[in-house]
């Protein structure tokens, strides 16, 4: 009785609701108006025989539309068909009638499982699925790394929004119960398509474009540790279960998984397999888990060539991964294989960039006759290389032009003023004991050097890419500002770390160690500016990865080389802030433990105590400085603050250069 009077209800429902809405994504699960009808459809204001006023528990009240009988909806999610049975004809159409739903589905799946071209189609009962009526299930995969095993109920609206949105198949920024803290918005079709392409309903070779990528990344809310980059194959997760992976960056979910349910059927080693909590049952058929082929044949589509031998990955099928062209062997490797995968997987040997910082990031772009060479960083992912690209960066058949891994920076700035005093003639500090000053410009411009050819050209010297290392000089720079490597000054001298007052100029692996392990050779002109001779890299991982990194050789001591003693620094504990671009404790600092990269710097001033802080006091705390009260110099009697009262360094220094060093 209580099931007649059930039915009665939802057929009832039913007839609220109009001909004339559109039963899509789009339809009655949004765009509602201030007198809307749809809310008659599913709810009841005091006659509700389910919680949240509805007329039936999910699924059965999804079922109603989307169901085997129903007239409701095109989109038959029991079956996993699409039937063109609704009451209105969409421009342009979204599926093509009786053709397999891209999800699958949840009791029948109409779906060529065998990949095989003259196979017929029937809708057979599936073999694996997601729950949809709410009862408990196993989310594997789900938490943090080593957080073991969780499970939660599952049903239509976990997963998708009943009342609409703008992502795709209405999805949820974050799945009901899946304690995800962070949204995922898997981004809408622009024409919407719910069936497979391919008229034999072959799944495996179904493509989700750009919404690939974003569906692994929404999966994994509930399936956390199943998200894993390239490499993650041969790299220890951590996790006792899940320790290595598959990588879903680079293969989406939904290249090898359908979300509702699959008609898969298991041989015995397929059938047989454990599931991650080491239970053998359900087994058989039932351990299809939602795969798009019989057995493991999404394994062996991607990893299997035609004559049966096993290929290193999904790439290599059917090319090089990478290609033995041009010059990919100098610039991708194994761990880069992927397509539109971005980022650097550079080892110490070989530099190993992802496919997409060179190649299109959209898999529609993939197989469609032409070679793409995409450098563009429109679109391009906010941590990848390409983003660095310029604007109008470009292959033209030859060689690249505008690309980040091929440019350097030049550096320009306006006015500096000296160093702020106050009205009795003391040094205004900051709280590092740092000169101050008023507000002054520094600008950086990247210069794109032109590469050398992709077939047969060579990298000779670092100055193919970039300045070696970067000079800057008057009147573009003021002050020797924005940048420590070598200035030259109004009087036409090279200064900061590449004079290194007189003394042996500082090497490249001085603050880039690991990089480089080898001391430059250097020489210098007759104006003091310093020449450094190339040195091999020792390491490409630190090299063109999108970030100036500093690290401090910590083997080497800096020495120094007087004509009556020799002193030696240790740069064991410095430090350096890439935010503040500030060094902390480096020894040839000497008493000034905080300096900041590309502060003012003028040798016939005061500003050689910027880094030394000969008669500059230290300071004794923030409070007294922004008191502007300063203790008095505790230094050796030539630099006592009675000496050196009105005076500059150069009145007994000279010009700093070759002169009282």
């Amino acid at each position: 009785m209580k099931a007649r009077l059930l039915l009665a209800i939802i057929l009832l429902a039913f007839l609220y609701i109009p001909a004339n809405v559109i039963l899509a994504d789009n339809g009655p699960h949004g765009g509602y108006t201030a007198s809307t009808d749809a809310c008659a459809g599913c709810h009841r204001t005091h006659t509700a025989p389910n919680a949240n006023l509805l007329l039936a528990a999910t699924p059965d009240l999804c079922y109603t539309c989307h169901g085997s009988t129903a007239m409701g909806a095109d989109t038959n999610v029991v079956d996993g068909i699409y039937l063109d049975r609704d009451f209105d004809v969409e421009i342009p159409a979204e599926g093509v009638a009786n053709r397999g739903l891209k999800g699958g589905g949840f009791v029948n799946a109409l779906m060529d499982t065998d990949a095989l071209t003259d196979t017929v189609a029937a809708i057979t009962t599936t073999t694996s699925g997601h729950l949809a009526n709410g009862s408990l299930g196993m989310a594997w995969g789900n938490g943090s790394i080593g957080s073991g095993l969780a499970d939660f109920s599952l049903s239509c609206t976990t997963c998708h929004d009943p009342h609409g949105s703008d992502t795709y198949r209405i999805l949820r920024p974050i799945p009901s119960e899946s304690g995800a803290a962070n949204e995922v918005l898997v981004p809408d079709e622009t024409a919407k398509t719910y069936t497979v392409a391919d008229a034999h309903n072959d799944y495996i070779q179904e493509d989700y474009g750009s919404q690939a990528a974003p569906l692994a990344s929404w999966c994994s809310q509930c399936h956390t540790r199943y998200l894993a980059p390239s490499g993650s194959g041969h790299t220890d997760s951590g996790d006792p279960i899940f320790t290595y992976r598959h990588s879903t960056t680079t293969v989406s979910c939904v290249r090898c998984h359908v979300a509702h349910g699959s008609s898969a059927t298991m041989g015995f080693n397929s059938g047989s397999t454990p599931w991650p909590d080491g239970a053998a049952t359900p087994d058989g058929d039932n351990r299809s888990t939602l795969l798009r082929l019989n057995n493991r044949g999404v394994c062996a589509y991607c990893h299997v060539r035609e004559d049966g031998s096993v290929g290193g990955g999904a790439c290599d099928a059917c090319h090089g991964a990478p290609p033995d062209t041009g010059a990919h062997a100098q610039h991708t490797g194994a761990n880069g294989v992927g397509y539109g995968l971005t980022g650097s997987f550079a080892s110490d040997a070989a530099y190993q960039y992802g496919c997409g910082e060179c190649h299109p990031t959209d898999f529609n772009q993939h197989q469609n006759g032409v070679v793409d060479v995409d450098l563009s960083p429109a679109g391009a992912p906010a941590n990848s290389l390409r983003a660095l690209n310029d604007s109008a960066a470009a292959y033209d058949g030859n060689g690249c032009g505008g690309v980040y891994c091929h440019s350097g920076i030049q550096v320009t700035s306006g006015p500096v003023g000296s160093y702020l005093v106050d009205g009795n003639g003391n040094y205004i500090f900051d709280e590092h004991g740092n000169l101050t000053y008023d507000p002054y410009t520094v600008t950086e411009t990247q210069i794109y050097r032109p590469t050398p050819a992709w077939e047969g050209g060579q990298i000779t010297d670092c100055v193919t890419c970039h300045e070696f290392p970067l000079l800057t000089s008057v009147p573009d720079v003021e002050a020797g500002v924005g940048n420590s490597h070598q200035w030259i000054g109004d009087y036409g001298y090279g200064n900061l770390h590449a004079w290194n007052m007189g003394f042996e100029p500082l090497s490249c692996r001085t603050c880039h160690y690991g990089e480089i392990t080898e001391a430059n050779t250097w020489s210098r002109d007759t104006a003091d500016v310093t020449s450094y001779d190339p040195v091999p890299l020792a390491s490409r991982v630190l090299h063109a990865n999108g970030q100036r990194d500093v690290v401090f050789d910590t083997v080497n001591d800096v020495v120094y080389v007087g004509s009556s003693n020799t002193t030696v620094y240790s740069l064991a504990t410095a430090s350096y802030d890439p935010v503040a671009k500030s060094c902390g404790n480096v020894g040839c600092h000497l008493q000034q433990t905080y300096v900041e990269w590309g502060t003012p710097y003028r040798h016939w001033t005061n500003e050689c105590d910027l880094c030394h802080r000969y008669g500059m006091p230290a300071p004794q705390s923030v409070e007294l400085l922004s008191l502007n009260v300063v203790p008095q110099p505790q230094f050796d009697e030539t630099h006592s603050a009675q000496n050196i009262a009105g005076r500059q360094c150069i009145d007994c220094h000279e010009a700093g250069h070759g002169i009282g060093q």
